[in-house]
């Protein structure tokens, strides 16, 4: 009951839905298979019957009343248009259709002597608007010629121009403008099918028609050859006109056409008999709506891959059918509506299926709920006792962390209070025996020696105690101070190899006691890394404060690091470990291989209890 009512429902959308939402792809359907079908052997004969002469850009140019550029054409012209048609006549024309508007009235004398020379033949049609009717209002121009057919050629909505009215309903009197100049030349009918019909679409010659411009003619530049037995069409073709009525060529997309070339397409398919009949939806709305109910009870009862074949099968006979009706009978069935309906209850008969499957799973989920409901508590239990488990670790990791900060204090302490005061009593009294006058001069050598070893072993303790215990972090000089150490340490290290850079607009950074160390060891180590690993020439440390954070960069121009590979390291690890103590981040930041390695270290601002900034940015180079 389901798919039946959606397919009802949708049926119901589809027949009453804006038709123009579908009429651009149903086009571009229409002109893709003119595309495909375009060498037609009976429309490139109907199309060397017609010739195009065209008042066109050259002639405006070059055809001048008092040095000017006739711009009125279809006013001012009627002495020109009287000549055209002599030399046509001439030439011995089959038919002449005059694409112009001269139901308005110019200078009298010219339009006397025009409907004077057309009243002469009788095989010249000429196009009227059918605001000009009814037949008490005909100027005698129109009067003059055999037949008057309306302009009945208009744009859709992508501005092709694809459909022609032959008969409208209101004028049956005046037939369109392509009708009558077919009736003209060929002194027939047309097909009934064709007369009666009030709808069709054009079939657009891949090749174009043999076109002069208008000039050319008044100047005898055609060979009366070119026209003999020929339909010759006479309309205006000037870009500007182009440009405004806005008619497209659908073999040529964005190339403009004149009303008049779209006239002359008519009238070749009315020769060759390759105009499109169209089967318009709403003439067949009843079995349309049997279709889709038909559709939706299709899909909403049969298993997913049934289904898919079944919407394929009918969608290459929707296709199939469409091709067929369009190579053999020249119709042309509106395809995009109709696979619209077999999509739309395609997935709306899915989605009932679903729903009706979905109800019988149900009750067999509520069993399961109940069993997951259970799992889940454990599962949370257990997750809560994890969770405690983790906050736990880290808060005994930062107490290790805090106590071995106390055990490299009071190692410092030790070795700069006990170690270090031995050391310089013992270098005073190596001085004071060295000074005695009793002494022999190589053991004086000796002892000087051992001086010089002893001032080598204090300065590399107090190395070690600043290593342990950075004495600028227990000061008032800081955070930065204390890296410019750091780097300065580098540097004297390689032995002034290594050019070390501190660039920042900071002149001081305050941060609780513990988390400046943990910064400090950051940092530190990746110097060491530096030093030891890179083979690096040079190395930059770059502070600077950005939104909500403090950012540290800490980069060198040596081998680099594979920042693919984890941080196995101990190094690294505790770089990474005293970072999540702080809630920092650090990582190194991918560079291609062998253009060094760059730390990244970024703090938010909250960690931060004091930064100062100097007025003039400081970059230290050693």
């Amino acid at each position: 009951m389901l798919g039946t009512f959606f397919g009802l429902l949708l049926a119901l959308i589809v027949l009453n839905v804006e038709k123009k939402l579908w009429l651009p792809l149903e086009l571009e359907i229409i002109n893709s298979r003119n595309s495909l079908n375009s060498d037609l052997e009976n429309q490139k004969l109907a199309n060397k019957k017609i010739v195009l002469i065209l008042f066109d850009d050259k002639t405006q140019f070059l055809l001048r009343q008092d040095g000017i550029p006739i711009k009125d054409f279809e006013r001012k012209g009627r002495d020109l248009i009287k000549t055209a048609i002599e030399k046509l006549e001439g030439s011995g024309v089959k038919a002449i259709g005059i694409n112009l508007n001269l139901s308005n009235s110019s200078v009298n004398q010219s339009d006397e002597k025009l409907a004077k020379t057309i009243s002469k033949y009788k095989n010249i049609v000429i196009s009227n608007s059918i605001h000009s009717f009814p037949s008490t209002q005909l100027n005698n121009i129109l009067r003059s010629a055999s037949d008057i057919g309306y302009g009945e050629l208009y744009a859709d909505y992508d501005k092709i121009v694809h459909k022609l009215e032959p008969l409208d309903s209101n004028y049956k009197t005046f037939p369109s403008f392509s009708y009558a100049v077919y009736k003209t030349s060929e002194r027939k009918d047309v097909d009934k099918k064709l007369k009666y019909k009030n709808e069709f679409y054009l079939r657009y010659p891949s090749e174009g028609f043999t076109r002069y411009s208008f000039i050319d003619l008044l100047e005898g530049d055609i060979k009366p050859k070119n026209l003999k037995d020929k339909i010759v069409i006479l309309g205006i073709g000037l870009k500007s006109k182009l440009m405004r009525d806005q008619l497209l060529s659908p073999m040529q997309k964005g190339n403009f056409i004149s009303d008049s070339e779209v006239q002359a397409v008519a009238i070749s398919n009315l020769f060759s008999r390759s105009y499109l009949f169209k089967l318009r939806l709403k003439d067949f709305h009843f079995s349309f709506i049997f279709i889709s109910m038909f559709l939706g009870v299709l899909f909403s009862t049969v298993p997913a891959i049934r289904r898919l074949i079944a919407a394929t099968v009918l969608f290459i006979i929707v296709i199939l059918s469409s091709q067929i009706s369009y190579s053999h009978f020249n119709l042309l069935l509106e395809i995009v509506p109709v696979i619209f309906l077999l999509l739309g209850n395609l997935i709306i008969g899915s989605l009932v299926y679903l729903q009706l499957n979905l109800q019988e799973q149900n009750v067999k989920l509520e069993n399961s709920q109940q069993e997951l409901k259970g799992t889940n508590i454990q599962l949370s239990t257990a997750f809560m006792e994890l969770n405690e488990r983790v906050s736990e670790l880290k808060e005994v990791r930062k107490q290790l962390a805090g106590r071995s900060e106390e055990e490299r204090k009071r190692i410092a302490r030790d070795l700069h209070d006990d170690t270090l005061a031995r050391i310089t009593d013992l270098r005073r009294y190596i001085e004071s025996v060295i000074n005695s006058e009793n002494l022999a001069p190589v053991v004086k050598k000796h002892l000087e020696s051992s001086i010089q070893t002893l001032g080598n072993v204090t300065q590399e303790i107090r190395r070690i105690i600043n290593a342990l215990r950075p004495s600028m972090l227990d000061n008032v000089l800081g955070l930065i101070p204390a890296i410019e150490n750091l780097l300065d340490e580098l540097s004297k290290r390689s032995f002034n190899k290594i050019q070390t850079n501190l660039e920042t607009k900071i002149s001081k950074i305050k941060l609780s006691e513990s988390d400046e160390i943990h910064l400090y060891r950051i940092i530190q180590e990746a110097l060491n890394n530096a030093y030891k690993h890179s083979g690096a020439s040079k190395v930059e440390i770059l502070i600077e404060q950005q939104p909500g954070q403090l950012l540290v960069l800490v980069a060198d121009n040596g081998i680099g690091f594979q920042t693919d590979l984890p941080l196995n390291g101990f190094g690294l690890v505790d770089m990474k470990e005293r970072a999540e103590l702080i809630g920092a981040n650090v990582q190194y930041l991918n560079k291609p291989a062998g253009f060094g390695a760059t730390l990244e270290i970024t703090i938010p601002e909250d960690k931060t209890l004091e930064i100062i900034m100097s007025e003039n940015s400081s970059a230290v180079v050693r």
